[in-house]
C-alpha cells in the first residue's frame, strides 16, 4: 500500500484542526485497519518536509516539533 492521502493546507489546517486531525490521524488508522484485514504487509508512507519544522542543519532528526498544526496531524499519522 502506498499511501499519499492527507489533507495538506496550512492555513485551513488552523481554521479547522478537528477536520485535519480526523482525516490525516484517523484515515491513515482506518487504513491500517483495511489492510491488517486483506493481509495487506506492505505500506510505505509519503508525508511532507514540514514534520520535521524548522530545522537549521541537515540531517533532519524526529524529535524537531514541527511548525504547524498541519504539519503535527501529518507526523502524528
Amino acid at each position: 500500500m502506498i499511501h499519499f492521502a492527507g489533507l495538506k493546507a496550512v492555513g485551513e489546517s488552523v481554521q479547522k484542526p478537528l477536520e485535519y486531525y480526523d482525516n490525516n490521524v484517523n484515515g491513515t488508522l482506518r487504513l491500517i485497519s483495511a489492510m491488517r484485514a486483506a493481509n495487506v504487509k506492505n505500506f510505505i508512507f509519503s508525508s511532507s518536509a514540514t514534520v520535521y519544522g524548522d530545522q537549521p542543519k541537515i540531517p533532519y532528526v524526529e524529535s524537531f516539533r514541527p511548525a504547524h498544526r498541519k504539519a503535527l496531524t501529518a507526523k502524528a499519522s
